[in-house]
């Protein structure tokens, strides 16, 4: 294995969580993406099992088995739970293969994880409002008039009236801690053809996803606005399911399925070898044939396709 192509997929900020583990599954490497999401730091984690350390004691020796069985196999896919720092069970899938040279490494890719299992209905996305909260979608009727544009009427977050104490309060002081109205208020930032008028932006509060921010006005002087923050998690399993919809549609093999995977996320042929522990010629010729029967002409072509 390119050892110095590894550290800089793991290094990779916005990659998903990555573990690279020796033959007996002792953990070698941990990305940051990995650490975070099971609330550990890496000195946790580095030269303990994965089943020491990852999985509940009741899967250890299931799991074990199913990590041993990847050196015998191209690849395998695992689905399993996770532990976090503070007890939480995380529903996992976890993409697997053995790769590089004698002796072999095992590459396991987080490709999905659900909320903690010991939180019912808890909600992945994360709440724009520093008043709310963290989880917590958020719903506030405001004034429209000029003289007090934006003034808080009520406040609502995930369906329950709240914060009376911010009403009166402007909502771009509240949730902004602004002084003018924000830039790109959807009542205000355009004029739409029809209502409500939806716009997207960064989560700037927990840097964590999206917010959806709908405007609807709701009588004369008045109008509703929600937000709803679409987390990474969330996001995730968007994306997975745009390429499992773009691969049956086109009749993708299993194996072109997970090179426009990896494709769609900006990884080279290179990359994509060292992941999936195949050549990089083979890489190319999975991409060859994906593109065309996707119908398009480059890999860079396939944004288009996606957006």
């Amino acid at each position: 294995m390119d050892w110095s192509l590894t550290a800089s997929l793991l290094a990779e900020r916005d990659t998903r969580p990555i573990v690279v583990m020796d033959r007996r599954g002792r953990i070698e490497l941990a990305n940051g993406a990995f650490t975070s999401l099971l609330g550990r730091p890496r000195e946790e984690l580095l030269g303990r099992r994965w089943t020491e350390v990852c999985t509940p004691p009741e899967h250890g020796r299931e799991v074990g088995q199913a990590l041993r069985a990847v050196f015998t196999s191209a690849e395998h896919r695992l689905e399993t739970q996770v532990l976090t720092r503070g007890g939480e069970r995380l529903s996992v899938d976890l993409d697997v293969a053995a790769v590089g040279r004698p002796p072999l490494r095992l590459v396991a890719i987080i490709m999905r994880a659900s909320p903690p299992l010991s939180v019912p209905e808890r909600t992945a996305s994360a709440g724009p409002s520093r008043a709310s909260g963290p989880h917590q979608d958020l719903n506030y009727e405001i004034s429209t008039e000029l003289a007090s544009f934006g003034t808080l009427k009520a406040v609502w977050t995930s369906g329950h009236a709240q914060q009376e104490e911010m009403v009166g309060q402007p909502c771009f002081g509240a949730f902004a801690h602004r002084d003018a109205p924000c830039l790109d208020c959807p009542l205000t930032a355009t004029s739409p053809a029809s209502w409500p008028h939806t716009i997207v932006r960064q989560a700037s509060e927990h840097g964590d996803g999206y917010e959806v921010v709908t405007a609807t006005p709701t009588g004369a002087g008045t109008a509703r606005v929600s937000v709803h923050t679409i987390g990474d998690a969330t996001l995730s399993g968007l994306f997975e399911a745009k390429v499992r919809r773009m691969a049956n549609a086109a009749r993708l093999s299993e194996r072109e399925g997970d090179v426009l995977r990896y494709l769609a996320l900006g990884r080279s042929p290179t990359d994509i070898s060292t992941v999936l522990g195949i050549t990089e010629r083979t890489v190319k010729f999975h991409q060859a044939n994906l593109l065309r029967k996707l119908g398009a002409e480059t890999r860079y072509d396939l944004l288009r396709l996606f957006f």
